[in-house]
């Protein structure tokens, strides 16, 4: 054994398995409970429920409708209220110029301070989040795993095959990143990802307030906050080595987000280059991270449970939450690119020839 494994413990393929291709299983069983605390309700009933495929497309499909449909009635509003105030001037060709028309509860000290707290409870959620997380990955990859090869294997693990052993060993318990490690204060990916996915549905509440405040919310608020619920579902649900990616770098991305959120809600204004960077770092994440998350299919590693090699994503289920991400990433990056040049390059422009 010892022999056969003296050369890299994780090698790439130029092909998927071939297992990814077949149709997904549907009615695999859910992962197990991720908490420590027991509730029969929440355990039973609760938890099964949310990860029923039913219960996401759903969500997101009447948030998305309804966000669409309100945009209308929020639109007509700023209408109204332009005619109102200038009735001898035409209506400007570009409807998103209109001035925002805020309803009542949104200028109440109240619905303020709710506000302040919703962005520093996700500032802060998204920070813990990703300690949490890289922390365990960190403790799996530079502790858990090589102790576990340092017996079988004569030669030391590199920090690269560390690493993937530590994403992909998805068949032992006791060295399975989903599941909770060891050590009490780490916790495995089932409980950061199923808490993350949670937080999605939680978000929906940034598009509530930007309707309150008199705004129409964008097609890039609506698609950006209903795939996600899709997207972390999928990888929660069928426990996809990939979803990772999504929990570490959006909670990094979030952090930083809901960051400049709060500091505006006191009146802080950060400089533009701190938005514009965000933004820039926004684009960069679906661009790694969509990248990052196909080069698991071909990734092959030693699999310490069988003795066998096996690929990182070796069933349908798997890859069906690679895809899913894959394919709602792509336009997605997309509208940021054109959010970031309407927002950036545009404005930047129009001041140089006004300069001129």
């Amino acid at each position: 054994m010892s022999d056969s494994l003296a050369g890299k413990l994780v090698s790439f393929k130029w092909f998927p398995d071939l297992n990814t291709f077949n149709v997904p299983d549907f009615n695999k069983p859910i992962p197990a409970w991720p908490f420590s605390f027991q509730n029969e309700f929440l355990k039973e009933t609760i938890y099964p429920l949310s990860l029923n495929g039913y219960t996401p497309i759903i969500i997101a499909t009447v948030y998305f409708c309804s966000v669409h449909l309100i945009n209308g009635k929020i639109q007509q509003r700023q209408i109204d209220h332009f005619k109102k105030t200038n009735p001898k001037e035409p209506l400007p060709k570009n409807l998103k110029k209109l001035k925002a028309v805020p309803f009542a509860i949104s200028k109440t000290r109240l619905f303020k301070v709710f506000v302040l707290l919703h962005n520093i409870f996700l500032c802060l959620y998204s920070v813990w989040t990703f300690i949490g997380m890289t922390s365990t990955i960190h403790h799996l990859s530079n502790q858990i795993i090589p102790l576990f090869f340092s017996e079988i294997k004569p030669s030391p693990l590199s920090k690269f095959e560390s690493f993937w052993q530590s994403i992909c060993n998805s068949n032992d318990e006791k060295y399975n990143l989903w599941m909770n490690i060891s050590d009490p204060k780490l916790k495995g990916l089932t409980f950061w990802a199923y808490l993350f996915y949670l937080s999605k549905y939680y978000e929906i509440l940034d598009t509530v307030i930007i309707l309150l405040k008199g705004k129409p919310s964008s097609l890039l608020q609506s698609y950006h906050h209903s795939g996600a619920i899709l997207c972390m579902w999928s990888g929660t649900r069928y426990m996809s080595p990939p979803i990772w990616i999504f929990v570490v770098f959006n909670s990094f991305i979030h952090s930083l987000m809901y960051f400049y959120f709060s500091l505006s809600c006191i009146n802080i204004r950060l400089p533009k280059w701190f938005k514009q960077t965000l933004t820039s770092l926004q684009i960069t994440q679906f661009v790694v991270g969509g990248s990052l998350a196909l080069v698991h299919l071909f990734v092959r590693y030693y699999n310490n449970v069988t003795g066998t090699f096996q690929s990182c994503i070796s069933n349908p289920e798997e890859a069906m939450a690679v895809y899913v991400n894959v394919v709602y990433l792509t336009p997605l990056t997309l509208l940021f690119g054109a959010f970031y040049v309407d927002s950036y390059r545009k404005k930047s422009t129009s001041s140089a020839k006004k300069n001129n």
